[in-house]
């Protein structure tokens, strides 16, 4: 007798196979073709080929990312992941060209389940620290150059 994959355990898959391993072709299987992203990438396109877009470039951008898994909760249909998430900054990342720094975050993400599939997703990531980590953004009160001598 097949066990009931449960949210919480068809997201675990998610974690290991997408965040973990970077493996794309595994959204097929676990995201639906119209999944809604409530807070997308710019320019991400809607769907699950809007998430393959934007999870492909971000594995650009951090080829060898590491995803340290924190937490995850499950009530329902929906689980929420707690994660932080690191890596060497090697390619373009929204017109940051690679500087080769690496980066640390943090990242709580929701989705909801129907079906066996993602169908809705929320996500809310640090991503102040990782600028300021890009030097794309100055921490607040230092001046442009302030550290050129260093």
């Amino acid at each position: 007798m097949a066990t009931r994959e449960t949210p919480r355990t068809q997201y675990q898959r998610f974690i290991d196979e997408v965040l973990v391993r970077g493996n794309l072709t595994a959204l097929d299987e676990l995201v639906a073709s119209d999944v809604v992203s409530h807070s997308p990438f710019p320019g991400q396109t809607p769907g699950r080929e809007g998430f393959k877009q934007a999870f492909a470039q971000f594995r650009a951008a951090f080829p060898e990312l590491q995803v340290t898994v924190r937490d995850v909760l499950a009530d329902g249909a929906k689980v929420v992941g707690y994660f932080t998430v690191s890596g060497e900054h090697r390619g373009e990342f929204f017109g940051i060209p690679a500087t080769g720094k690496t980066v640390s975050y943090d990242e709580i993400a929701i989705v909801r389940f129907q079906d066996g599939l993602i169908v809705e997703h929320w996500s809310v990531a640090d991503s102040l620290s990782m600028l300021q980590e890009l030097g794309a953004v100055l921490p607040a009160g230092e001046q442009p150059g302030a550290n050129a001598a260093q």
